[in-house]
């Protein structure tokens, strides 16, 4: 049980920048899509209205202050200020990602995609924590969080659907 705990501790920033940008979306009205309005060599946006600039910054921000709030509870504030900001830039180009390849099959924004909407993020911010030599979590602990995160991520955007924060329930 210890070693669950840790993983979500551990990935906590990858978690909260992604969940992020919903609340901003209520907040800021007038937001700037990142792909600007551009499409791809398809003919179709390369990533839509959802993605935006200050979304994807509020994400990134997020998931680094709660890099921080962790590293000065537990006394470490420069391990986990760096692992903060890997996991929570890893998290929104993982999002970015996933709304790219969306794009590509078709699906607008808003509309599911089981896999790519509840893992991706998490897979690239676990890359980008690796490439960046702070990922210290076992085969286990990352084993596990590829099995709950979808759980929890249905469970985060029922959630913000029922506190109105997102208009459909996925």
């Amino acid at each position: 049980m210890i070693s669950a705990l840790s993983a979500i501790w551990y990935i906590l920033p990858a978690y909260i920048a992604n969940a992020s940008p919903v609340v901003l979306a209520k907040i800021v009205k007038n937001r700037h899509p990142i792909d600007f309005g551009a499409k791809f060599i398809d003919g179709k946006r390369i990533l839509g209205d959802s993605k935006t600039i200050e979304g994807f910054f509020f994400g990134v921000a997020m998931g680094f202050l709660t890099g921080v709030v962790q590293g000065v509870v537990v006394d470490s504030v420069r391990t986990y200020v760096v692992r903060g900001l890997l996991l929570s830039l890893g998290a929104m180009l993982g999002d970015c990602l996933g709304s790219f390849i969306k794009r590509r099959l078709g699906l607008r924004p808003g509309k599911p995609a089981p896999f790519i909407d509840q893992t991706l993020f998490l897979l690239v911010a676990m890359l980008l924590a690796y490439l960046g030599g702070v990922y210290s979590l076992t085969m286990y602990q990352t084993l596990f969080l590829l099995v709950i995160t979808p759980v929890l991520h249905v469970l985060s955007n029922v959630g913000a659907y029922l506190l109105k924060l997102k208009n459909v329930p996925w």
